[in-house]
């Protein structure tokens, strides 16, 4: 009996600590990155993927090493508040807010998202030049 009850004391001791590491897994995962994927819809071709990471001091807009556009005078990501297929050139900033300048059309590269933005009230990430107003690719943050 003394056996019994030692073994029924291990397994239990071995099942919390099992659902106690996958919560701390499920959490860590869950909070490493908000949204992550492919440029959706592009009226000018953009290769690699995107993420938005949650790190120590912010969120940032990360593109990965194989990013690639085509350059323009005045390229910048924006969060929408628009569904991707719903953006347009005209209206690619209307109820979005800026991101950044693009600091360059190929490579990896972070881009921090500004303190007071909460990702999860936005629908779309926005690629756009703003001078001419061309809508340069879109995607679902969702």
């Amino acid at each position: 009996m003394t056996k019994a009850i030692n073994i029924s004391k291990t397994l239990k001791t071995v099942f919390h600590f099992i659902l106690v590491a996958s919560a701390i897994f499920t959490f860590s995962v869950s909070t490493a990155s908000a949204g992550q994927g492919t440029w959706d819809k592009q009226n000018f071709k953009v290769k690699g993927s995107w993420s938005i990471e949650q790190r120590s001091d912010g969120n940032y807009l990360v593109l990965s090493d194989d990013f690639k556009t085509r350059s323009a005078p005045d390229l910048k990501f924006f969060l929408s508040k628009k569904e991707f297929g719903d953006i347009n050139g005209r209206n690619a900033t209307d109820s979005a807010v800026l991101i950044s300048e693009i600091s360059s059309a190929k490579g990896g590269q972070s881009y921090k998202i500004p303190a007071n933005i909460n990702v999860s009230d936005y629908e779309s990430l926005v690629l756009h030049c703003e001078q001419y107003s061309k809508l340069w690719a879109s995607t679902s943050l969702k």
